[in-house]
């Protein structure tokens, strides 16, 4: 692997945590062997959740992946580096439910 792919794969390293200091949740990225590993933890009730598909764009500097949680929700985060030294961008999507009743 080249040196400026390790470089710019290595921004994206660490324990991430959205800077609005309500989320729980903490996001584990490392490199091993040239590819992204990614973990998730609530540290709320300590749940993991499966993370699939972790697809990563060089060209557009994305890391992208999909979690699923045990309450059935699935997520969708696309992280990408920000202006500010320390912190990425995130763009999400994610499945949502809702109780309906008879009318």
């Amino acid at each position: 692997m080249a040196s400026k792919t390790q470089n710019l794969m290595k921004r994206f390293t660490g324990i991430w945590k959205c800077c609005d200091g309500f989320s729980d949740l903490a996001i584990t990225i490392k490199v091993r062997a040239g590819k992204f590993v990614v973990s998730a933890l609530d540290g709320y009730d300590g749940e993991e959740p499966k993370v699939y598909d972790i697809t990563w764009s060089e060209k557009r500097l994305e890391l992208g992946f999909a979690i699923h949680w045990s309450s059935g929700r699935f997520v969708v985060y696309r992280f990408m580096p920000s202006v500010v030294k320390g912190r990425l961008e995130l763009t999400y999507s994610y499945t949502g439910q809702e109780l309906w009743e008879l009318a």
